[in-house]
């Protein structure tokens, strides 16, 4: 949603690309990158990958999502080169959830292979600092040309039932006005709607506190709020096992 926000919506906008995980199985189509994948997408939303030529790209501006694991693999993430034939403002979002990717040298090793794929400068970022995420988008869509950005996080198999995230989020049930802005837009399925208001799971809530950003009413509570992102995707990596 933050990188929708930065491209746009309507005529000569897309966000395309599949980084979705099957293993969560069908959610909400309502982000290009469909936490079920691309398989589970309404075709509404299931926008092709444009094409175009150096001279005159296919789009204004393009979000191209793929995994981490589709980069340096043949016809996986496209180069830079490809990137820039799809939008005049192009940005490559690449998901990085595997532990493998997360490490320093993994990290590093991701970076390379975007270098070496063309794309002079890469960005890495918290895909749960909203704010953060969304300034550095805009900026590189506002920028022009073709860019890569990567969002690191261990995906929510790594920290499920893991100590030291410090708990689910809860919904005050008896506040909440039932709009399901948090459902909608996260996808979550810690997450859900019974009426009159929503509510999580605990079990499968992973901390990651989306739906608090989310939320209008600030009816969502974590027991993270107060603490820095910086502090929060320290809990995430360490809940993982990841040292940095």
């Amino acid at each position: 949603m933050v990188v929708k926000d930065a491209v746009g919506r309507g005529r000569g906008r897309v966000t395309c690309g599949d980084a979705g995980c099957s293993a969560v199985g069908a959610v909400h189509p309502a982000a290009s990158a469909c936490a079920g994948g691309q398989d589970v997408l309404l075709p509404r939303y299931n926008q092709p990958i444009p094409t175009g030529f150096a001279e005159e790209p296919g789009a204004l501006r393009c979000a191209h999502f793929v995994n981490a694991t589709a980069v340096g693999t043949d016809g996986g993430a496209p180069s830079a080169g490809q990137l820039a034939m799809e939008g005049s403002s192009a940005l490559l979002c690449v998901m990085a959830s595997d532990a493998r990717f997360l490490t320093e040298p993994g990290v590093t090793g991701l970076a390379h292979e975007l270098e070496s794929l063309g794309y002079e400068r890469t960005s890495v970022l918290d895909p749960f600092d909203t704010s953060a995420s969304g300034e550095a988008i805009a900026a590189l869509i506002d920028t022009g040309g073709a860019h890569a950005v990567t969002f690191s996080s261990p995906c929510a198999q790594l920290l499920r039932r893991r100590p030291g995230l410090g708990g689910p989020a809860e919904v005050d049930r008896l506040s909440c006005v039932g709009c399901q802005r948090c459902v909608q837009i996260t996808g979550c399925p810690a997450l859900s709607f019974a009426p009159p208001s929503a509510q999580i799971d605990p079990v499968s809530c992973t901390g990651c506190d989306l739906c608090a950003d989310y939320c209008r009413t600030r009816v969502i509570f974590s027991p993270r709020t107060g603490e820095s992102p910086a502090a929060r995707q320290r809990r995430r990596f360490e809940a993982a096992g990841i040292v940095e």
